[in-house]
């Protein structure tokens, strides 16, 4: 076989596998990734907002529960009040591509939209550049039914101190803007964990104190808790990780959160 012969056999071979492997675990995206999920998914949610009572699926930690995650979907999927999806964080566990493309396979089966928030497990190896590819900025906001959710990064302990959360951006999101009656949290790590960058955690608390925060919104620690742990008003809750087989319905009407947990 002449050698230009073998050059467009390899080719042939190497193009019919780039499905099967990856060439490096730091890739980052390949033809099949999607792009910009979060927007998608928000413009899909503003488009059919139906009455006075936002319900939410609140959850986190996907980590490769891929069984835990196909059931929860099918439950979700059968429950019709549910008006979309909120995801805590740690979407992946190692921050690969290949993770968080299966996550998102099964999430794609969702009849209601699902917006996911960066965990300290998607920020490892190249995973940073891949949710931000795949969902879209790590720090980022949309208005529901009045309400202003709050989505960011709080992993510090992923970088130098001081620098996530980034406090300058979350400030910036509390201002009196037309039709917004309330403001809700969402990140992965809340303020009370030890991975929480403890140079910013007063601070943090604080403004969320200022702005009367209707509640704050985490996943990281695998189990359900709601409470004020800082007596200050504000309540922070947590979701259980997808192991448990059990998440939130939050429902917000007005100042009135309420919950149930729900098994699958």
């Amino acid at each position: 076989m002449k050698y230009c012969e073998r050059l467009i056999l390899l080719c042939v071979l190497l193009l019919g596998c780039e499905d099967v492997f990856e060439f490096s675990p730091n890739q980052t995206f390949d033809r099949n990734s999607p792009v910009n999920l979060n927007q998608q998914n928000i413009i899909r949610l503003q488009a059919d907002q139906t009455d006075d009572t936002i319900t939410i699926a609140f959850v986190g930690d996907c980590q490769r529960f891929y069984d835990e995650v196909t059931r929860f979907v099918d439950k979700v999927n059968a429950i019709q009040s549910i008006d979309f999806v909120l995801l805590a964080g740690d979407i992946s566990d190692f921050g690969l591509l290949e993770e968080f493309e299966q996550i998102e396979n099964i999430f794609s089966r969702l009849e209601k939209p699902y917006i996911g928030v960066v965990g300290n497990h998607d920020v490892q190896a190249k995973g940073e550049q891949t949710f931000e590819r795949m969902f879209g900025p790590v720090n980022f906001s949309f208005i529901y039914d009045s309400v202003k959710f709050i989505a960011h990064n709080t992993n510090g302990r992923e970088y130098p101190p001081g620098l996530v959360p980034d406090m300058q951006w979350l400030t910036s999101q509390f201002t009196d803007e037309p039709g917004i009656k309330r403001f809700v949290t969402l990140s992965h790590i809340p303020p009370f964990d030890k991975d929480f960058d403890e140079t910013l955690a007063t601070a943090y608390s604080t403004l969320f104190r200022e702005h009367h925060v209707l509640i704050s919104l985490h996943g990281h620690v695998h189990r359900f808790k709601d409470g004020y742990p800082y007596n200050d008003g504000i309540r922070y809750m947590t979701s259980h990780s997808f192991d448990k087989r059990s998440f939130v319905v939050l429902k917000i009407a007005g100042n009135d959160v309420s919950y149930s947990l729900v098994d699958y």
